[in-house]
């Protein structure tokens, strides 16, 4: 079945009503589109997987009225908002599988722009701790094959006081410019699953992702379900470039027990979406956010759901309830050249 047979069997079975009425219409339409693109699934061509496309039609206006039709159905305004999140991700997957896939040659480098939000917790000479998020904008250069640097560079852009707190403290290293270098003499891609180097090498067949997943989440701990959400969310950070994974890793996310939706949440940018979230244990939950209009992954959160203590270093805190951190995915593009790091570069060496 294409795309118009699904767009004529909804407009077969609703009736014609009122402006009031195309809300739910709408959606009829767009769980149709969705369910159509899921049972096609993908096809293989030049020995990488993609989206297959409807049959070809003869006549170029009857394509251009499907775009348009499509077009409509996602984008206008008052269209009814993904009521699951199954249908969420199901939504993020037509989304991805429509994004053009970034091609990387050889030499160059993916430049990953991000902005991250991280707690901290400065002590008190009476023993208790003002609570801050440090906000921090990051770019990373990642080689397009084995042998070259990577380079990450972090610079801060202050701290805000979380809710109940007094005014944000000095933050130790709380403005300024960070560099790391991480430098590998491997001939081919370090044994890390999941580095940008490696997803080439996932499949973007449905069932044949789910089984890979399956095999690395079993070396961790944990729980099944959380087990598999975690190396998923993992998958998900580090395939911006890459849709044609992207698409296949929200349907596997799609079939997940313990998945809730978030209608309404601010990304570490500041930008509106709503999220799918998975608890992660008693005090805290993790989630991936989308646009609320083109259904893209802008990035994810970690919402500490309970007051929970933390030692690190031997020093006990609270960190409460409603601390919200994360990472907003903010571009993605190709570079010829990594920067020239600084002096004062931090260098860690990739074991092959």
């Amino acid at each position: 079945m294409d795309e118009m047979d699904a767009m004529s069997r909804v407009w077969a079975a609703t009736p014609e009503g009122s402006a009031q009425d195309l809300a739910g219409s709408r959606a009829l339409m767009e769980r149709a589109y969705a369910e159509d693109r899921h049972a096609r699934g993908p096809r293989r061509i030049l020995g990488r997987a993609v989206r297959r496309p409807g049959p070809m039609f003869k006549g170029v206006a009857v394509v251009a009225a499907a775009a348009a039709m499509v077009v409509a159905v996602q984008l206008v305004p008052g269209a009814a908002p993904p009521a699951s999140a199954q249908e969420l991700l199901s939504r993020a997957a037509g989304a991805a599988a429509d994004q053009d896939e970034l091609q990387l040659k050889p030499g160059q480098y993916l430049h990953v722009r991000s902005m991250a939000t991280r707690h901290m917790a400065i002590g008190r000479k009476d023993g208790t701790a003002d609570h801050v998020t440090v906000k921090t904008a990051e770019d990373r250069w990642e080689p397009a094959e084995p042998g070259k640097p990577w380079l990450v560079r972090e610079e801060r852009k202050g701290a805000t006081p979380n809710p109940g707190s007094g005014p944000a403290p000095f933050v130790p290293g709380g403005s300024g410019v960070d560099e790391s270098v991480y430098e590998s003499s491997c001939d081919k891609t370090p044994g890390d699953e999941l580095s940008y180097l490696r997803l080439g090498d996932w499949p973007t067949d449905v069932a044949a992702l789910r089984a890979r997943i399956e095999k690395v989440a079993a070396q961790q701990a944990g729980p099944r379900r959380l087990r598999l959400w975690l190396t998923i969310s993992d998958l998900i950070q580090k395939s911006a470039a890459r849709p044609s994974l992207a698409s296949p890793l929200f349907e596997v996310a799609a079939g997940l027990e313990g998945i809730s939706l978030i209608p309404d949440v601010t990304d570490a940018a500041g930008r509106p979406g709503m999220a799918v979230g998975m608890a992660e244990d008693e005090t805290m939950r993790s989630e991936l956010v989308f646009d609320k209009q083109t259904y893209h992954y802008l990035g994810t959160r970690y919402v500490t759901t309970k007051d929970k203590t933390q030692s690190p270093g031997g020093h006990t805190y609270v960190v409460p309830k409603g601390t919200v951190t994360g990472s907003a995915l903010l571009g993605v593009e190709a570079a010829d050249a990594m920067p020239e790091p600084s002096s004062d570069a931090s260098r860690l060496k990739i074991p092959c």
